[in-house]
């Protein structure tokens, strides 16, 4: 907070998560909620002091960050605060709740590759532009990287773009999703694998090196 960090080396987890409480009544009331006596008490104009959270876990707890949300509710209730985490069973009515814009806060995974089109969730005229944003600049940037093969150069761009995206504060990325391959020994000749898999190049863009057993 203020260009200091919150947690230092030497906290216990006890510390460490009060901490973070203190550190989110901060937050808060710079954002223009009213704290009194370690809790909110009053949010700002077109703000709340409830909000909802869509995520597709299947309705039993199925997702990663489902727990992440849970333990964020219990916290944040601490001060205050409710997050009610309403945990969907069905992955059509998850997309309908954001689509229609019905949902205040929601949990997605996108596909992505390390040399994105950023056009369609991020342009003010994507076809899935969710989040609602509409910045000029945004826009140009994104224009400007479909417009070279450069990739180096397109690579900036992106950066630049991704700071703009998280300076409006419409999406926080939790966690990067690894892929897991079950290889059977008997038939197939592990060695000619692709060696350092990534979510990005798997062993199907080195196919024709694999050999059977």
């Amino acid at each position: 907070m203020n260009g200091n960090p919150i947690y230092t080396a030497q906290m216990t987890a006890e510390q460490r998560y009060e901490a973070a409480l203190q550190a989110a009544l901060a937050f808060f009331e710079k954002a223009g909620y009213t704290v009194k006596d370690g809790k909110l008490v009053s949010a700002p104009k077109g703000a709340k002091l409830e909000y909802t959270v869509n995520i597709g876990a299947g309705g039993s707890g199925d997702h990663p960050s489902f727990l992440l949300l849970k333990t964020a509710s219990d916290a944040l209730k601490t001060i205050g605060f409710t997050l009610t985490v309403n945990d969907i069973a069905q992955a059509s009515d998850l997309y309908a709740s954001y689509q229609s814009g019905q949902a205040e806060i929601w949990c997605a995974a996108w596909g992505a590759t390390s040399d994105p089109d950023m056009y369609q969730i991020y342009h003010s005229k994507g076809s899935t532009n969710y989040y609602g944003i509409y910045d000029k600049e945004l826009d140009q940037l994104i224009l400007d990287a479909r417009k070279s093969s450069d990739q180096t150069y397109r690579k900036g761009l992106y950066k630049a773009a991704m700071e703009i995206v998280m300076d409006w504060a419409v999406e926080i990325p939790i966690y990067q999703r690894s892929e897991v391959y079950t290889v059977s020994t008997q038939r197939v000749k592990v060695d000619t694998l692709t060696p350092d898999m990534t979510p990005y190049w798997s062993w199907m863009n080195e196919v024709e090196t694999i050999e059977m057993a």
